[in-house]
């Protein structure tokens, strides 16, 4: 049914509109309900299609002249585990956020900027063309600046959000650009012209080539991978529901979902390697980072970093299978483990350092749902978190040997800090508050909403069960378009392997944090501070890099301007001449006369010298 494609987007931007227009004064804290409600029903019209099976669907969305710009829909395979991740993450999202957000004045603003997002997010779930991926992608992109920057009270929101757009619209340039090449190679082709499928199906070309390096650096800016991995970090800015649902589970997916679609032409034209290089730096930079950070939010920003380089990793490989695995269990756990940190930091005051942090073993549903949470991030057996890790060690296999080794050596490193960053983020909110905050801490975790308790209990119960899509996955990914064959293999010695290393960093988190040995970083450890938590360096580049920019367009100003001068200068010059010359050419004939005698007697006395 096509009318359902469309009402996926309609109805979050019809709540939206009420919650904006209807409902803004009268009844404040009604629009919550108004927005989820629509998440509810998109969730319904998203399993509805799931069971129909693929369809696509095509309309001319304007003209020029002869030309016609086509939108096109599907709900192909791809399509659907993201399209059914958001719908089932937005409902859950949205109770949370009934709990978190208490302000009445700001109800209307925050659910009208959500319901927009989801929209978006729904429609670039079932692009199947460049078209209707780019509007999707532009709504993305202005939905998380006002999201980011919710707070308008704060300056380091404010900023964020800035930083966020900015970085983005790099990305934007790029995919722009991308479309125009795509259009002049393939325009000809009508109303395929900008078709996935239909991309892919051709013979790769010159412009192909150029446009796919361009996607990629699009899909990097979203994604948050090296060089453009630090608006993430200060995204965390915003509220918590906000880190939760775009910087976590959905949007910041977007670029690994497009290159998992476009992947055949990427191996067509060899330029997989790509994401094996750009991947390991990211995820590297990632875990060095989350070691060192002390913001409750920003540790699973980093974490999440890594994350999506790990499926940029995996898709490097070839491996759509690998990718996918992870980035469908990834989705719960780290919602899941964002929620927690928004419930530890409510009942702390609002406390944003971890270390600033106590009591979270005091409310029960709120300490299980977190160490599930951690454990699955961690990679322990049999949660989903372990199959994501074992499907990105999976997509490594029957590579050259030295090559093997190497990748290998950098995702047991990877795993390796991402066990013991995770638990350290555990351990130290669980510490016993001191003496003059028991009672408060204590009143605080047992009065949080039951609706910022139940959306973790539920992602919980994922987590836990997750595991099971590694069975089905041959099944749904049959008649997927791969570079690779699917292949998962769950070895006892991948088991032994990922548990031993969860196992060094839950004794190293346990001796260094839990017993209290390190209370964060000290003078002592400055060197080894500074080694880990890069930002400053990756800041300090970015600094540089816009200096050296606006010292080019310094110099170009001046050029500019000196030759407008002398453009200028010479036009006056000009002007001057022919004003002498208008004062000669006055129309009388006694000057004239005097004019041509002048000149009579100029060339006479020129020839008899």
């Amino acid at each position: 049914m096509p009318e359902l494609l469309q009402l996926l987007v309609v109805v979050p931007l019809v709540a939206a509109a009420m919650v904006a227009i209807l409902l803004r004064r009268s009844h404040r804290l009604a629009v919550r309900y108004v927005a989820l409600g629509a998440s509810i029903i998109s969730l319904l019209i998203a399993v509805t299609l799931a069971f129909q099976g693929p369809q696509v669907q095509q309309f001319a969305w304007f003209s020029l002249g002869n030309y016609a710009v086509y939108i096109t829909t599907t709900t192909a395979t791809l399509n659907m585990m993201l399209l059914l991740i958001v719908a089932g993450i937005t409902p859950l999202i949205f109770t949370y956020s009934i709990g978190y957000l208490k302000v009445p004045s700001e109800q209307s603003r925050y659910y009208t900027e959500m319901c927009i997002f989801a929209a978006a997010m729904m429609l670039f779930a079932i692009s199947a063309n460049f078209i209707a991926l780019f509007i999707a992608w532009e709504m993305l992109g202005i939905t998380s600046y006002l999201l980011i920057g919710f707070w308008q009270y704060k300056p380091k929101a404010q900023a964020a959000g800035r930083k966020a757009i900015t970085t983005i619209i790099i990305g934007d340039v790029a995919m722009l650009v991308a479309m125009l090449l795509i259009w002049s190679t393939y325009g000809s082709a009508g109303a395929d012209a900008f078709n996935f499928a239909y991309i892919i199906s051709q013979p790769a070309t010159t412009n192909l080539y150029i446009a796919m390096v361009l996607v990629a650096i699009a899909a990097f800016t979203k994604s948050a991978q090296f060089p453009f991995t630090e608006w993430l970090a200060d995204a965390m800015e915003g509220p918590t529901p906000v880190s939760a649902f775009l910087h976590s589970s959905t949007m910041v997916k977007a670029g690994v979902f497009l290159i998992a679609v476009l992947l055949p032409i990427y191996a067509e034209l060899n330029l997989l390697y790509i994401f094996i290089i750009f991947g390991v730096v990211s995820a590297l930079l990632g875990a060095m980072n989350a070691l060192a950070e002390h913001h409750i939010k920003r540790i699973l920003a980093y974490s999440t970093i890594e994350d999506l380089a790990l499926m940029f990793i995996a898709l490097g490989f070839g491996s759509v299978y690998g990718a996918m695995l992870l980035f469908i269990v990834q989705a719960f756990y780290k919602a899941l483990l964002f929620m927690s940190a928004g419930s530890i930091m409510t009942a702390n005051e609002d406390e944003e350092d971890l270390f600033g942090s106590f009591g979270a073993s005091k409310n029960r549903i709120l300490l299980i749902t977190t160490v599930i949470g951690a454990l699955s991030l961690a990679g322990i057996f049999p949660l989903s978190g372990f199959f994501g890790k074992i499907a990105i060690d999976s997509s490594v296999s029957g590579l050259p040997a030295l090559y093997t080794a190497l990748v290998y050596a950098a995702l047991l490193t990877i795993d390796l800090a991402s066990s013991l960053y995770i638990f350290r983020w555990l351990f130290v909110p669980l510490r016993k508050p001191p003496l003059n905050k028991v009672t408060e801490l204590s009143i605080n975790y047992r009065t949080l909403p039951k609706s910022m308790l139940i959306p973790p209990v539920i992602l919980a119960a994922f987590v836990v069960g997750g595991g099971i899509v590694y069975f089905f996955m041959p099944g749904i990914m049959a008649g997927v378009s791969m570079a690779a064959p699917l292949y998962l293999s769950v070895s006892d010695l991948s088991i032994y392997a990922e548990t031993a290393l969860v196992l060094v960093g839950l004794f190293l988190a346990y001796r260094l944090y839990a017993k209290g040995a390190l209370a964060g970083f000290t003078e002592r450890h400055k060197a080894l501070y500074a080694a880990l938590f890069n930002e400053a360096f990756i800041n300090r580049f970015y600094l540089l890099f816009t200096s050296a920019v606006q010292a080019v367009a310094k110099a170009v100003w001046y050029f500019d301007h000196y030759l407008d001068m002398t453009i200028v200068g010479l036009g006056m010059g000009v002007v001057e001449i022919s004003g002498g010359i208008r004062r000669v050419e006055n129309g009388q004939v006694n000057v004239y006369v005097v004019g041509f005698v002048i000149g009579l007697v100029a060339l006479v006395l020129i020839f008899a010298l």
